[in-house]
C-alpha cells in the first residue's frame, strides 16, 4: 500500500487549511480559478449555435482533468511561495509526460458519462424518457398518473448514475495529482485513488460534510441576496450573476486546495500543516 490512512479528525484540518490556502497568493489563485470558471461557461455563451456548444462541452469534459491539474500546479506554486500566473491553468497541457495520461483521465470521464446515459436509457425506456421530457418542458403535470408511474424507474436510474459518478470522482480525486506530480500512469493511478479513498473514508466524509455544509450556507446567502437584488431589475440580475461567479470561483479554489492537501498527506509528500496567515482569512 503506497498511501497513508489519516485519522478522522484530519477532515476538519483539511477543510480549515483549504480556506487558509487563499492567503498564500489570493490574487494569483483567484485569477486561475476565474479563468477556469469562464472557460466552463463557454458552451452557454454559444447556446445559439447548438452543434458548436455541444462540441465545446465535450472538449471541456475531455480537458477537465488536465485543467484541474493546472489548478493543482498553481496551488502547489502558491504553497511553495512562488508566483502564480493564470497560464498555470494550462500546465498539464505543456508537460509532455503528464499530458497524454491526463487526457486519458478525460476519456474516463467521457466514458463514465456515456455509460450513465446508456444506463438511463436502458432502465427508463423510451416511454418513460418521453414522459420525463414532457414533465421537464411543463407539458405534463408532475403529479399526473404517467409521471407517478415513472418514479420507480427514475429512482433506479438516479441510483445507478450516482454510483457511477461516485466511482468516477473517487478515481479522479488522487489520480489527477498523482499523474501531474508523481508521473503515474492514468489507469493504475485511477484504481489506486479509489483504494485510497476507501481507506480514508472517515476523514474524507468529515471533510466532505464540512464542505457541503459550507456550500449550503453560501447557497442560502445567495438565495437571500437574489431576493434583494430582484428588486433592482436588470441591474440586480447583473449583480447577482457577478456574485454567483465570484462564489463559484472561491468554492472551486477551496475544494481544489482541499483535494491538494489531502493528496499531500495521504501520499506522504509532506505534512498538511500550513502556517497561520499573517493577515486576511483566519479559520
Amino acid at each position: 500500500m503506497d498511501f497513508r490512512v489519516a485519522p478522522a479528525g484530519h477532515g476538519l484540518t483539511w477543510f480549515q487549511q483549504s480556506i487558509r490556502m487563499l492567503d498564500k497568493n489570493p490574487r494569483g489563485l483567484l485569477a486561475v480559478a476565474l479563468l477556469l470558471v469562464l472557460l466552463e461557461q463557454a458552451p452557454n455563451l454559444l447556446a445559439a449555435i447548438p452543434n458548436l456548444a455541444v462540441s465545446i462541452s465535450v472538449l471541456l469534459m475531455l480537458l477537465g482533468p488536465t485543467l484541474l491539474a493546472g489548478m493543482f500546479y498553481a496551488i502547489d506554486e502558491a504553497n511553495a511561495g512562488r508566483p502564480v500566473s493564470p497560464l498555470h491553468l494550462f500546465e498539464g497541457l505543456r508537460r509532455r509526460g503528464a499530458r497524454a495520461q491526463l487526457l486519458l483521465l478525460g476519456v474516463f470521464v467521457l466514458l463514465a458519462l456515456l455509460l450513465a446515459a446508456v444506463a438511463a436509457q436502458r432502465i427508463l425506456g423510451a416511454d418513460n424518457l418521453a414522459i420525463l421530457v414532457k414533465v421537464a418542458a411543463q407539458k405534463l403535470a408532475s403529479d399526473s398518473v404517467e409521471a407517478q408511474q415513472m418514479f420507480g424507474p427514475l429512482l433506479k436510474t438516479m441510483m445507478v448514475i450516482l454510483v457511477l459518478l461516485f466511482v468516477l470522482l473517487s478515481g479522479l480525486f488522487f489520480a489527477i495529482p498523482q499523474v501531474m506530480f508523481d508521473g503515474r500512469s492514468a489507469l493504475p493511478a485511477f484504481f489506486q485513488s479509489i483504494a485510497a479513498c476507501a481507506a480514508n473514508v472517515l476523514p474524507l466524509t468529515v471533510y466532505g460534510l464540512l464542505l457541503f455544509a459550507a456550500c449550503v450556507g453560501v447557497g442560502l446567502a445567495l438565495g437571500i441576496l437574489a431576493a434583494l437584488l430582484g428588486l433592482l431589475g436588470t441591474l440586480g440580475a447583473l449583480l447577482l450573476g457577478a456574485a454567483m461567479v465570484a462564489v463559484t470561483v472561491v468554492v472551486l479554489l477551496v475544494s481544489t486546495s482541499g483535494n491538494y492537501l489531502v493528496w499531500r498527506e495521504v501520499f506522504g509528500h509532506a505534512s498538511t500543516s500550513i502556517s497561520p496567515p499573517h493577515a486576511g482569512i483566519v479559520v
